[in-house]
């Protein structure tokens, strides 16, 4: 943005985009590979700061009420993406937190 002196200031970036030991990595491709196994209803994935630095996290849903595993959804992934875009943990909900609105509700 421009401030009243004529000064530009970068105030972030408007993507999701995170680094991951180094590499750029947008959580939403993730987040696509993961929704087209048969078993997800619904999967979201965030970058979450750890002890090795940032990670990835993914939480998925299923499809009619069967949950798949959680090591067969990161096995699924692995077999699909780069290592460094390969979430350390896939959380399998009963449903992901929406809000009235029916979007993501990211604090829950």
């Amino acid at each position: 943005r421009w401030t009243r002196d004529g000064e530009l200031v970068f105030v972030g970036r408007a993507d999701d985009q995170v680094k991951i030991r180094g590499f750029r990595v947008e959580p939403g491709e993730v987040e696509a590979v993961l929704g087209s196994h048969p078993g997800v209803s619904r999967a979201v994935v965030v970058a979450r700061d750890g002890v090795g630095g940032t990670q990835l996290v993914a939480y998925a849903s299923g499809m009619g009420g069967v949950l798949p595993d959680g090591n067969e959804l990161r096995g699924f992934l692995a077999s699909r993406l780069p290592e460094f875009m390969v979430p350390a943990a896939v959380m399998v909900l009963d449903g992901i937190p929406l809000t009235v609105n029916g979007k993501l509700d990211r604090r829950a």
